[in-house]
């Protein structure tokens, strides 16, 4: 790095000891690698995450560790390009990834190679993609060819195709191109599976309504009705379902038939933006996912909780 600095900057480069290491939180340290360098008369820092890192988490503790530094700091890597240079830029991050991908602009330096693959902007997954990885955690798939996924999904190969894009864009080691086909492609234990893509898994509930009554139709349950089939938790007063969207247009629920949050419902419709149903509930990790922070701030649901989350790293709770 000192001599590729040097050959960059055109500029004397030394490394020194990072000064009172010790003001660095343990939680940051443990997940940036971080080297001083001297170049010129100026200190700068270059921050080296050691383990996956979303991008909004990124944001977040690059600005902790400049402001606990106190000087300037620079994003080194060769795979965070993934994020979308625009969004680091953006976020005034400086960055070198390899010697095409440089941005410092307190040095007057922008470089991007063109060639580099174009990903969509995405901090999350969006609901197909959750879905897709999901299943894929819970069926053990490794290696699964676009095609059969757009089969077991009923989707075409282009909701799959933006899908597996997708998570190559928030850098998760789940994909593969062999010839033109792009393949899910997993060998990860399931607790490390679910680890890695946990900071961008989504609220699966777009919308939640409390009912004056139970409708005649059969539906999954969901929320904590589903939690407490996954675990020793006892369910609410009131049941929790959950119903797609299309599935909450025919119970032609009018404003009438909708309880203020005051008064207590005989049952919530939760409407989902994908649903993944087995033995008459939504998936655990959906299930989890779509508890409110209230929800969590019961000791027993968080007990709860960690109970099925051990299941499923287990292989028994899907």
């Amino acid at each position: 790095m000192e001599e590729y600095l040097r050959q960059l900057l055109h500029a004397p480069v030394e490394e020194q000891p990072v000064d009172n290491p010790g003001r660095i939180p343990l939680m940051l340290s443990g997940i940036y690698e971080i080297k001083a360098y001297k170049i010129g008369q100026k200190t700068v820092y270059f921050i080296h995450p050691k383990v996956q890192v979303s991008l909004p988490q990124l944001k977040k503790q690059f600005q902790k560790l400049r402001s606990i530094l106190g000087a300037d700091c620079v994003l080194y890597d060769d795979g965070y390009t993934r994020y979308g240079i625009p969004k680091l830029v953006e976020a005034g991050i400086p960055f070198i990834f390899g010697e095409n991908n440089i941005y410092l602009p307190n040095f007057g330096i922008r470089l991007h190679e063109e060639s580099q693959p174009r990903y969509p902007d995405a901090e999350e997954f969006s609901p197909f993609t959750q879905k897709l990885i999901l299943t894929a955690l819970y069926q053990g798939w490794e290696h699964v060819s676009g095609k059969d996924l757009a089969e077991f999904f009923h989707v075409s190969r282009m909701t799959v195709n933006r899908a597996l894009v997708e998570v190559e864009a928030l850098k998760l080691p789940l994909t593969v191109l062999e010839g033109n086909t792009r393949y899910y492609n997993n060998h990860l234990q399931c607790e490390e599976l679910y680890r890695q893509c946990e900071p961008y898994l989504i609220n699966p509930v777009s919308k939640e309504v409390r009912m004056k009554y139970i409708p005649e139709k059969q539906m999954l349950k969901g929320g904590i009705s589903a939690l407490a089939e996954y675990s020793m938790l006892g369910d609410n007063a009131y049941p929790t379902f959950a119903v797609d969207r299309d599935q909450y247009r025919e119970l032609q629920v009018s404003q009438n038939d909708i309880l203020p949050r005051r008064e207590t419902p005989a049952c919530i419709v939760q409407v989902h933006r994908y649903l993944i149903g087995q033995n008459g509930v939504i998936d655990p990790i959906s299930t989890i996912l779509s508890l409110s922070a209230e929800d969590r701030e019961d000791a027993r649901v968080e007990q709860s909780v960690n109970a099925v989350l051990e299941d499923i790293f287990h292989g028994k709770g899907a």
